[in-house]
């Protein structure tokens, strides 16, 4: 099974990994961006946005939230800039995820074993983090193929 999700999720890094290429379709002006990445999918009925600070592990960044009415199913897109972190080995050492499957190649995504985070190097210097609550984890890998790089990283 881990094998599994570690494939599934080096395929959504593989999609989204290169700055400006897209990933199929016409994009709505009202697409949320959020430091140069647009979320291009949310699963239905989670309202709109909020716009947050992001902190983990001594790095900063911005996040777009988003929940139901009730709050039970949460979805959360954090982006940072950082030359510290290189590859995945360094996302296992920042030791912020639950259960970390331990990702097949240094390039690959750190992905949690409830499938409710997903963290990645898009490219150098820009590191993304997708979570869902328990409730909304069957969105985790149609968010990450959803994203898209708007511009190339400073």
């Amino acid at each position: 099974m881990a094998i599994v999700v570690a494939a599934a999720a080096g395929w959504a890094y593989s999609v989204i990994s290169q700055p400006g290429e897209t990933t199929g379709g016409a994009v709505a002006a009202d697409v949320p961006k959020i430091d140069g990445v647009e979320v291009r999918y949310v699963p239905d009925g989670l309202g709109q946005p909020e716009s947050l600070p992001a902190h983990v592990a001594g790095l900063s960044g911005k996040a777009l939230r988003w929940q139901d009415s009730d709050g039970l199913r949460t979805v959360q897109v954090s982006v940072y800039r950082s030359s510290k972190i290189r590859d995945a080995m360094d996302i296992l050492a920042m030791n912020v995820m639950r259960s970390p499957v331990e990702p097949r190649k240094d390039s690959d995504p750190v992905i949690s074993d409830d499938r409710t985070d997903m963290m990645w190097l898009i490219d150098r210097g820009l590191l993304v983090r997708v979570t869902t609550s328990k409730l909304a984890n069957d969105a985790l890998e149609p968010i990450t193929r959803g994203l898209h790089v708007a511009k190339a990283p400073a």
